[in-house]
Formats: structure tokens, C-alpha cells, sequence
């Protein structure tokens, strides 16, 4: 009984302590943060000419991907979705082109580029388009009225409002031994 006990109190201790190590080595991006919510109910339309806007705070450096939700209803849209993502003084630095078909009536999204390596507290704005499909082929964004943080506010049909697009920033962390030792970091405050 006392041997099952320890073989059981080991086995723990492995999941806990060596389990998210392992884990973490394995991260090529990291989150910074939860995406807001949002009701489901209020979405824009994106096909053709019409595109969405959004101006936000990058919160770390090494900004590389943003990931929102996005509705592709019927699964119709089977062209080019684009995000191009420009700088303070609007100029164009990344883009990153998914294909319609590749994912689902509401999927949460990543567009991924190459890392912009000087991101911390910096104001980006991007747009995310699908220039070759028609009214029938629409997809669809998500959006919220009041602004967060660091979701300052969007564009569409060239009007500004407040709030914007439920956004997940992702960060290249700067090293796997920095990810490990924040994960750790956390894991024993909560157990603390």
C-alpha cells in the first residue's frame, strides 16, 4: 500500500513540476492576454471593398501573430483572407494571407508573421480584407462598443468608432529558458 502511495505522490509531482516544462519548450508564440468578450450578435461584413480597420497597443515585444474570431457562414468563402498590419506612421510592415476554406464558422483565427522585434507599447493598426470575394462569399468579424486597453478603435465603410475586433496579440519569446522560468514563476504563486 505505502509503495502505491509513492508511485502515486512521484507520478503527481512529475505532472506537475516536469510536465510544463516539457511543454513549454515546445511554445513558438505566446498569448498576451485572454480575448475580450464580445456579443456574437454584433458582426461586420468583409468581402470586395469592404475591410476592417483596427488601431491597438502592442503590450510585448516581438509582436508575431493576431488572432480574432471570425465567421465564414455557410463555409462560402473560400478565397483569400488578408491582414495587413502597418506601423505608427501607417506604413505597411507585415502582411499575412489565410485561405477561406481553411477554417470554420466561427474559428478563432491566427494570422502569424514575421516577428517585429521593437513592439512593446507601440500603436499598430491593421486590416483584415478579402478582395476577391463577393457578397455571397462574405466572412465576418466580431466586435465590442468600448475600448479596452489596448483595443483603441476600428474602422468600416470609412467610419471611425470606438472598441474594435476581440484581438489576441502573439509574442516570440525571446528565449525557451524564459518560458520555462515564467511558467514556473506562476505556477508557484498559485500554489502559494
Amino acid at each position: 500500500m505505502k509503495k502505491m502511495i509513492w508511485l502515486t505522490t512521484i507520478f503527481v509531482l512529475f505532472l506537475v513540476l516536469v510536465v510544463p516544462g516539457v511543454l513549454a519548450v515546445t511554445l513558438d508564440m505566446i498569448p498576451a492576454g485572454d480575448q475580450p468578450g464580445y456579443n456574437s450578435n454584433q458582426r461586420l461584413s468583409i468581402y470586395g471593398e469592404r475591410i476592417v480597420s483596427q488601431k491597438f497597443i502592442s503590450k510585448e515585444k516581438n509582436l508575431t501573430a493576431i488572432g480574432t474570431s471570425i465567421r465564414n457562414p455557410n463555409l462560402k468563402n473560400k478565397k483569400e483572407i488578408i491582414l495587413n498590419l502597418y506601423d505608427e506612421s501607417n506604413k505597411l510592415i507585415r502582411t499575412s494571407t489565410l485561405n477561406g476554406q481553411n477554417f470554420q464558422d466561427g474559428d478563432f483565427v491566427k494570422f502569424i508573421f514575421q516577428p517585429t522585434t521593437d513592439s512593446i507599447n507601440r500603436t499598430y493598426s491593421f486590416t483584415i480584407s478579402s478582395p476577391l470575394a463577393g457578397p455571397e462569399e462574405t466572412i465576418e468579424v466580431f466586435y465590442f462598443d468600448t475600448p479596452t486597453e489596448n483595443i483603441l478603435e476600428y474602422t468600416y465603410d470609412e467610419k471611425s468608432y470606438p472598441g474594435g475586433l476581440p484581438i489576441v496579440t502573439f509574442h516570440k519569446p525571446d528565449s525557451k529558458f524564459q518560458v520555462v522560468r515564467k511558467i514556473y514563476s506562476n505556477l508557484f504563486s498559485r500554489l502559494l
